[in-house]
């Protein structure tokens, strides 16, 4: 699912710094691009499934082969890769949010709109 986010990301840096004669750095294409396709993947694949399909798994759903680890390597093993995985998922998360709000601010969708607003 992640894929689909950066399909969307990627079509739209293609927009952004597409030649300015070009139909895709139009405002329109490049609003439509942000605002319907790359905020709203963005949205459901970094903070609907990771937190609520991936993180619900590896959380509760895990506990099986997390046994069958410890039973191979020795005790603990386990519980320092579930708490190692669970703090990755949080940092991840947290970077999610970041990058969100950089998508949500960013200068040349800023500069397109101001051109648009010009003209």
């Amino acid at each position: 699912t992640l894929e689909v986010s950066s399909v969307f990301l990627q079509l739209l840096q293609v927009c952004i710094y597409a030649p300015e004669s070009s139909w895709l750095r139009k405002p329109e294409v490049v609003g439509f691009v942000h605002r319907c396709l790359t905020i709203p993947s963005f949205l459901y694949c970094r903070f609907f499934v990771l937190p609520f399909v991936i993180w619900y798994s590896a959380a509760f759903e895990s506990s099986e082969w997390l046994e069958q680890i410890e039973k191979v390597f020795s005790p603990g093993w386990s519980e320092r890769i579930y708490v190692v995985f669970n703090g990755l998922l949080c940092l991840i998360f947290t970077l999610n949010l970041v990058l969100f709000r950089r998508l949500l601010f960013h200068p040349h969708l800023q500069k397109i709109k101001r051109e648009s607003n010009a003209n």
